[in-house]
Order: C-alpha cells, then sequence, then structure tokens
C-alpha cells in the first residue's frame, strides 16, 4: 500500500545508486518512522522542474508499489522529497 500524507510536500531520505556516467537511480525510500520502501525502477530519464514557486529541482518519475511516483532532488540543498499525486 501506498504510503499516505496529506502536507503539501513531504521530505525524505531516498538511497540512489549512480551509474559510472553520474546517473542517479532511486532504489529505496526511507521516511521517519524508519519505513524503508522500494523503488522498483525509474520510469525516464529525470527531467529539470521549474516550480511555480521559482525554485528547482529534478523530478525523477519512479516505480514505488506498483504505482508510478514522482520524486523530487534539490541538488542545492541536498533535498528529496515528494509531493501528492494531483
Amino acid at each position: 500500500m501506498m504510503f499516505e500524507y496529506n502536507t503539501k510536500r513531504l521530505y525524505i531520505t531516498v538511497v540512489v545508486e549512480f551509474s559510472p556516467e553520474g546517473d542517479l537511480f532511486p532504489v529505496e525510500i526511507r521516511l521517519d518512522d524508519g519505513t524503508v520502501i522500494p523503488v522498483e525502477r525509474r520510469l525516464v530519464t529525470p527531467l529539470y522542474n521549474l516550480a511555480k514557486s521559482g525554485s528547482d529541482a529534478w523530478r525523477f518519475l519512479c516505480l514505488v508499489e506498483g504505482m508510478p511516483m514522482k520524486l523530487f532532488y534539490d541538488a542545492s540543498s541536498y533535498r528529496w522529497w515528494c509531493e501528492p499525486a494531483a
């Protein structure tokens, strides 16, 4: 079952693998309560995302628990987050 939350942005810990070319592949999501959720695979090449608020981040569309999920990575703050599906 996909984890649920009611905030606009949920900051999370994401474990990644790096390819020899420097590409990022999310492997698992770790929540503050200790829950570990495997990322089955990355569905597309990450896209640079410029938000309405003016913040920028890389958007990773991944398969998590059989469902597509958007993970965001801000390279300037080194933070990962996810947002509820629209």
